[in-house]
């Protein structure tokens, strides 16, 4: 045991004398030496940290292109889902068209020749306006054929995978020539069946319908090309056809090989044509398809490795020009050093009264360069403080910016309800009626829709009143004088402005929820005033059904809510899929302040009346109020 610890002690004595030794050698040699060694020291440790730092921000700099790349894609992926549901709505529309049903059981040329210009109108009018829609192809049972530029030979090659399908038949890429022109298309197309014709046939299968859509057109931009080969965005059909066209053979066949990978991550860093770069991939499976992006890591990291070089000559440099102060290292250094760390340790502790005070360090100039650097820096805190504030600022201004455009997407939305009990009521007009009704109604439907469109988001009540009049008109129509209505406004009242489209969904809702469930005559009345306290007030009441007491109660809470100006919650839109009270009660708060908006009272089985107040005085943006 005594022999053990001699031996330890004897070791312990060793490396003592050696780190003496160590130190000794070191002491022994010349400042400037010890200086050198010093900085080759720092100039080591900093160029790890760099390369360190590089790393870190090369990851970042790749998950930050990832999140681009996501949203880029979930951007994209709505847009396909949007355009599908357009081709889906055209098919359905076109294959339940009476003019089509016809066409296409129609055996005598003759009719059908005729038939097809009337087609030819209603196609080229879907087509205005549609980017990326080349043609639109129906092929009937009896041998009708129908295309509006040539696209019935193309689409045949895939009769036999169309007639197959249950539900929307989609294509992969196809080559489909167009006014001398080979595009990428893909083709929809679904089955139709006979419907209406009144002949015991209904059901019975007529043929199919196809829409030829460009590519290029349809889901990129005009000019679909990449800089450089192998980069951006790919679409892969499920056959592995790829667009745009790498001109790249294999790389053609990397991207198709990659998107086709049952357990392939959605991001992830691999090889395209032998080079490394981010890629993600998602599927669309509306169409069939799927979409890759992919950015090589050496364009995301160009500028980040062009930034490590300049960092490393700046380190060196500065290593370099520091070499040479440490020649006048002299040994009253400790003092201000120490004084540094007091005054560093008394900010870290928290006494804010230290960032207003200057730190002065008597000695040499580095430190004199120190304390004028931390001071630099408190006074940039300073600064940094007031730019927060300025930062702030611009958000809460950015946060106004959104509220306005929340209103404008309010305004924007049409009632397609409305349209259609409309177009169903002209249609039923014009079998029973004469024409000169049609033309009433036309006329009432056209000033309805001038009005809605055109002009600037405020106008004078007077035409806001034309506007709810030729609305009532084609309703009274469609009702057939199951009510009626009375205006009473006075002068003034007239020509105060209003947000345009501020009555009609109101009134909308009178006579579907009030007069439209009553058994008996209804009566809808619309007034207007002005107050004592200069406010429009504007009623709307009608005698119908009412509101249930615990509806009611949800109504006027949710109206009552602060929140509710800035909440696009649609719970509460009316079944006709208008905008609304709710909506119209958040348009008045947006625009004129809580003090203004809607009051909803209604009794049930005895009607309902809405109130809508707004200030009588005041420019509206723009200064014109006449459509």
């Amino acid at each position: 045991m005594k022999a053990h610890h001699i031996a330890n002690d004897a070791a312990s004595s060793l490396n003592y004398v050696e780190g003496g030794s160590i130190m000794g050698f070191l002491k022994r040699l010349r400042i400037r030496t010890q200086i050198m060694i010093a900085v080759t020291c720092i100039l080591v440790i900093m160029l790890a940290i760099i390369f360190s730092l590089y790393t870190q921000t090369s990851k970042i700099v790749i998950k930050n292109n990832n999140q681009y790349s996501e949203d880029t894609i979930r951007k994209f992926k709505l847009g396909i889902a949007q355009k599908y549901d357009e081709i889906s709505q055209i098919m359905l529309n076109l294959g339940f068209d009476p003019t089509v049903q016809k066409f296409m059981v129609q055996n005598d040329q003759s009719i059908s020749y005729e038939m097809g210009k009337e087609l030819d109108r209603k196609i080229i009018s879907l087509k205005a306006g549609r980017k990326g829609f080349e043609d639109i192809v129906l092929i009937g049972t009896n041998g009708t054929r129908y295309s509006l530029n040539g696209g019935v030979g193309y689409v045949q090659q895939l009769e036999s995978e169309i007639k197959n399908s249950n539900s929307v038949y989609v294509s992969g890429f196809e080559k489909f020539s167009y006014s001398n022109n080979l595009l990428t298309s893909m083709v929809f197309a679904q089955n139709m069946f006979s419907n209406n014709m009144n002949d015991g046939t209904d059901g019975v299968k007529i043929g199919y319908i196809a829409v030829i859509v460009n590519v290029a057109s349809m889901y990129f931009d005009n000019d679909a090309s990449n800089s450089q080969p192998g980069i951006g965005f790919y679409m892969i059909d499920r056959f592995g056809e790829v667009f745009p066209d790498t001109h790249s053979p294999d790389i053609a066949r990397n991207i198709s090989a990659l998107s086709h990978e049952p357990n392939y991550k959605q991001q992830t860093t691999d090889y395209i044509g032998g080079i490394k770069g981010a890629i993600q991939i998602q599927n669309l499976d509306q169409i069939q398809a799927s979409i890759l992006s992919f950015v090589p890591e050496e364009a995301l990291l160009e500028e980040l490795t062009s930034v490590r070089t300049r960092s490393i000559l700046i380190v060196i440099l500065a290593l370099i020009l520091m070499a040479l102060p440490f020649a006048m290292i002299i040994n009253n250094i400790l003092h201000p050093i120490q004084i540094l760390v007091k005054f560093i340790n008394s900010i870290k502790s928290g006494d804010i009264r230290d960032l207003k005070m200057n730190l002065r360090l008597e000695g040499n100039i580095e430190m004199t360069v120190v304390a004028e650097k931390l001071n630099g820096m408190l006074g940039e805190i300073n600064n940094l403080t007031h730019k927060l504030v300025e930062t702030t600022t611009d958000l809460l201004e950015a946060e106004i910016e959104k509220e306005k455009a929340a209103t404008a997407y309010l305004r924007s939305q049409i009632n397609p309800h409305f349209l259609y009990n409309t177009l169903e009521s002209i249609k039923g007009v014009a079998l029973d009626v004469e024409a000169h009704k049609i033309v009433d109604m036309t006329k009432a439907l056209g000033k309805l829709f001038h009005y809605s469109i055109k002009g600037s988001g405020y106008v004078s009540l007077e035409q806001e009143l034309n506007a709810v009049k030729s609305y009532v008109f084609l309703q009274l129509i469609r009702f057939e004088g199951r009510f009626d209505v009375t205006y009473d406004f006075t002068e003034e009242s007239l020509n105060v402005p209003v947000m345009k489209m501020i009555l009609q969904p109101i009134v909308e809702n009178a006579i579907f929820h009030g007069l439209e469930p009553k058994e008996t005559y209804g009566m809808l009345t619309i007034s207007g005033t002005i107050n004592e306290n200069n406010t429009l007030v504007i009623k709307i009441a009608d005698d119908g059904t009412g509101v249930e007491e615990d509806k009611l109660l949800e109504i006027q809470n949710k109206l009552y809510d602060n929140s509710a100006s800035t909440s696009l919650d649609r719970s509460y839109y009316t079944e006709s899929g208008s905008i609304g009270i709710i909506n119209v009660h958040n348009r008045l708060r947006l625009a004129f302040g809580p003090a203004y908006g809607l009051k909803f009272e209604s009794v049930l089985g005895k009607g309902t009346c809405i109130t809508l107040s707004m200030p009588s005085a005041f420019n509206p943006p723009g200064g014109n109020q006449h459509v």
